[in-house]
């Protein structure tokens, strides 16, 4: 059965906030769960952003000034994730900036589960939902293959190491030729050949 896109989108909602409690309490995976929330919530967002948005500010157009603050708080959030990327996991300033992500995006998914989501289902038939869903799923997987938001480079983020995804999107940025087919070890020492490292 196909899923609609209102239940996709709830979904990660749910999704999100596991990752939330989580963070909260396992120091020691912080890392990992915050590289996690980061992929799903940046490829989240840029699918509501070009394909959910517009629909909604289309077919309902009263709740166009809504969709507009919900894709500035999808900007702020990842503003967010990227300041906590660039912070050591075990300490009282990633708890802090965890403590305001977590509220900005609990405003963010309250007000698009009690009006924006309600507006779509109520002006658009099931069939359209069940193909934004399609598009939906399909621009996310394409936004996590494309790779992680990488933070401002301080040096807790260079003592971790940097997943693969890291280092080729930092290679996409520094244009490093062949990078596709490059393994994690040779994506860091053309990294360092580029000076990008």
């Amino acid at each position: 059965m196909t899923l609609d896109v209102i239940s996709m989108i709830t979904a990660d909602h749910r999704d999100v906030e596991r990752l939330f409690a989580r963070l909260k309490k396992d120091t020691e995976d912080r890392p990992a769960l915050l590289a996690e929330l980061a992929a799903k919530f940046v490829a989240h967002s840029r699918g509501e952003e070009e394909l959910v948005y517009p629909e909604i500010a289309k077919t309902v157009p009263s709740e166009k000034n809504q969709v507009r603050e919900g894709a500035e708080e999808h900007h702020q959030a990842e503003r967010m994730l990227l300041d906590l990327l660039d912070v050591e996991p075990d300490t009282a300033r990633f708890d802090t900036l965890l403590a305001e992500l977590v509220q900005a995006v609990d405003h963010h998914v309250q007000e698009e589960e009690s009006e924006l989501l309600p507006a779509l289902k109520k002006a658009v038939p099931r069939e359209r939902l069940e193909e934004l869903g399609r598009a939906f799923s399909e621009r996310k997987a394409q936004e996590i293959q494309h790779g992680l938001p990488v933070g401002n480079g301080n040096k807790s983020r260079k003592r971790r190491g940097l997943s693969k995804e890291e280092l080729y999107h930092r290679a996409q940025e520094a244009k490093v030729p062949g990078r596709s087919s490059m393994t994690k070890e040779e994506l860091t020492k053309a990294l360092q050949r580029s000076g990008k490292a």
